[in-house]
């Protein structure tokens, strides 16, 4: 609300985009999400459509193998999301855990062939009890795995300065073996009788109870991943969106304890979409249409962040730079480049790996911001009004509010942010001062405004990368940090003979920014 007041109180015209790209994806939402529960309704209210399908040894040979692929690809996502340092995939491996509780359970709670079917099944012939529990412990654990996978659905939908996913990331080299462990104690506790019959209540006030709260969950986190996806057009934010709805189908058909009917068998038709759906939206979002499957996948264990900006960076990433060029044409390739400066920047003092990684993320994207500045006001020829300047200023605000929508963790929000303060104090958006700017975006403001002089602009012609680095050492101190300013222009220092030409400061291979 307070960027369009401001907007309009500069008198720019803003002009209204028509979105074919929504229109395109609303109606298959629709009947991808409300097929499934039309199907459901239908079968649950028509008995004479939902028979007795009570194929025990299939349901264990689907199953179990579904709960060892679940634990597989949640060690991936959990790794995928630790080396792409993206809080919203690292907290999806552990939705994605939760759903591989349902499965064991499930196959281990089969009657008469799943292990521990087997053994209930002879304590429930001594009590003359027949076999009336198996629906219940199949139902508590699917009741706990849905309303656990909601749970971290919603979570991953928080950006990485909510204080409770925080305190969790900071135990994020751990957090997915954590809860793998944590989840074998669940699932032991389920086949006690005390937890089943808390967990698959049979008065209606409980089964509303459960369907609520997992209803809510799923609809709160669905509701925030489509407002994600309006914004970035990440195939896995639209992934979440379908899972959402199928979980909350699912749980009525567990609520009802319709088991070993037909549509008891949908249920896990969803359980298998909703599995589908959050990998191949993981997929498809690290996958470049032109690279094979098997080379994309490799990307992303690839160490080398040099490598990482090459192939690693997403599509959809890729994407929004795109937007943000063609938006203002002047910085085409501008965030390539200070990305690589910013990368080499801080390779040069030494940054551990993670902090080359957080700089390459956050210089492909630090001027994310600049896609609410109208273009007219980025690409004026002249000298700008005091009110366009202010327009200008707050793209680095509006980035760091569309960033936090894209899963990215607090180093690379503190660089699309705070890349325009200053030593000084005098910069913005937050006016901050010193040692006080985080390092990675201190060092990317050397990066940006190098790139900014030896480039192109629609008010003047390239500096040459001497003149370029003569400002930046007069700013020293002032706009930079002094101490970063040593050694940027110790990595710019005239080539020594036995340097290959058109190389500097020992990057071989590199040629000369424009202008030189």
């Amino acid at each position: 609300m307070q960027r369009s007041t401001r907007l309009k109180e500069s008198s720019v015209p803003v002009a209204k985009i028509e979105d074919a790209a929504l229109k395109r994806t609303r109606w298959p939402l629709l009947l991808g999400v409300g097929g499934p529960v039309v199907l459901l309704a239908v079968l649950l209210s028509v008995p004479a459509l939902n028979p007795e399908m009570p194929w025990h040894l299939f349901h264990v040979l689907l199953v179990l193998p579904a709960a060892a692929f679940t634990v597989a690809v949640t060690v991936w996502m959990g790794y995928v999301g630790l080396r792409q340092r993206n809080a919203e995939v690292l907290l999806l491996s552990l939705a994605f855990a939760s759903l591989g509780l349902i499965y064991a359970v499930h196959g281990l709670g089969t009657p008469e062939v799943g292990v521990l079917g087997q053994r209930m099944e002879m304590v429930e012939m001594d009590a003359d009890a027949g076999s009336k529990a198996y629906p219940s412990v199949l139902s508590a654990g699917a009741q706990a795995g849905a309303i656990l996978t909601a749970l971290w659905l919603l979570l991953s939908s928080f950006p990485s300065t909510n204080a409770l996913v925080r305190a969790l990331l900071a135990l994020r080299g751990w957090l997915t073996l954590l809860w793998l462990a944590a989840l074998l104690g669940i699932g032991a506790l389920v086949f006690m009788p005390e937890v089943t019959e808390l967990l698959a209540p049979s008065s209606l006030p409980g089964k509303a109870l459960y369907v609520a709260l997992t209803t809510l969950a799923a609809a709160w986190t669905g509701a925030r991943y489509w407002a994600s996806w309006r914004y970035a057009r990440f195939p896995l934010q639209l992934a979440v969106v379908y899972a959402c709805g199928w979980l909350t189908a699912a749980q009525v058909v567990i609520v009802l304890n319709y088991a070993w009917k037909l549509s008891w068998w949908v249920y896990h038709l969803l359980l298998v979409l909703i599995t589908v759906s959050l990998l191949v939206g993981l997929i498809r979002q690290y996958r470049e249409g032109s690279v094979p499957l098997g080379t994309a996948l490799r990307g992303l264990w690839n160490n080398d962040p040099d490598a990482l900006l090459a192939a690693g960076i997403s599509r959809p990433v890729r994407a929004l730079v795109a937007e943000v060029e063609a938006h203002d044409p002047y910085t085409a390739g501008h965030a390539h480049r200070v990305s690589v400066y910013a990368l080499r920047l801080a390779r040069a003092l030494h940054c551990p790996p993670e902090a080359l990684r957080a700089v390459t993320q956050g210089g492909i994207l630090h001027d994310l911001g600049k896609l609410d500045i109208p273009a007219e006001v980025l690409n004026f020829a002249g000298k700008l009004s005091e009110d366009q300047w202010a327009l200008v200023r707050q793209h680095p605000a509006l980035g760091f509010e569309r960033a936090k929508r894209l899963g990215m963790l607090p180093e690379e929000l503190g660089i699309v942010r705070w890349h325009h303060e200053r030593w000084d104090g005098a910069g913005y958006p937050d006016r901050l001062s010193g040692e006080g700017i985080p390092l990675l975006a201190r060092i990317l403001a050397i990066a940006d405004v190098f790139d900014a002089l030896t480039s192109e602009r629609a008010y003047r012609q390239p500096w040459s990368v001497e003149r370029a680095n003569d400002f930046i050492a007069s700013e020293a101190g002032k706009a930079f940090d002094p101490a970063l300013v040593r050694v940027w222009l110790a990595l710019h220092a005239p080539p020594s003979p036995a340097q290959p030409a058109g190389t500097r400061g020992g990057y071989s291979g590199v040629p000369a920014a424009a202008g030189d």
